[in-house]
Order: C-alpha cells, then sequence, then structure tokens
C-alpha cells in the first residue's frame, strides 16, 4: 500500500491562489478576504463561506487566522505591535 505524506503549507508565504478548500473552491483570497471584511474568527469564516467541519482543509482555517488577523489588524491602525510571528511585513521588528 502507497504511505499518502501531506505538506504542510506555509500560509504566511502561500500564493493568494492557494487552494484552502478545493472542493467547495475556496482559496486563501478567499479567506483574507473575509478578514478584511471583518470576520476574524474560525466559526465567522466557517458560516461565511459556507463551510462544513468535514470539508478538507477546513483544519487549516484557524492557522490562516493566526498569521492573517494581527496583519490585517496592524494594516489597519498602521501600527504592528503584535509581534513578528507569520509577519512577511518590512517594519524591520
Amino acid at each position: 500500500m502507497e504511505e499518502r505524506t501531506t505538506e504542510r503549507i506555509d500560509w504566511g508565504r502561500a500564493p493568494a491562489d492557494t487552494p484552502v478548500c478545493p472542493a467547495k473552491d475556496i482559496y486563501l483570497r478567499d479567506i483574507v478576504q473575509s478578514i478584511l471584511e471583518g470576520y476574524e474568527t474560525r466559526e465567522d469564516i466557517m458560516q461565511t463561506l459556507a463551510l462544513e467541519e468535514s470539508d478538507e482543509g477546513v483544519g487549516d482555517i484557524q492557522e490562516i487566522l493566526n498569521i492573517f488577523v494581527p496583519v490585517v489588524n496592524a494594516w489597519r491602525t498602521g501600527s504592528c505591535g503584535m509581534g513578528c510571528a507569520g509577519c512577511t511585513g518590512s517594519c524591520g521588528g
């Protein structure tokens, strides 16, 4: 029997067109757009994008939120203050 391995995606560096839930045609850009629209919790994203717990890829949503919510909030306020974990910005911090 062939053993399947799954690679972990570095969501902070992944292109916007990286599939999160391929069966429902949900991409990283859809999650980030939802964050920009004010949906900042896993439950909000799941409901907004009509995702179910059984959908492939939903296990990555919290990791995506952990990276992008602080970045979006820093962008909105004009200051970071959230630390550098997951940040791909150029503040030099």
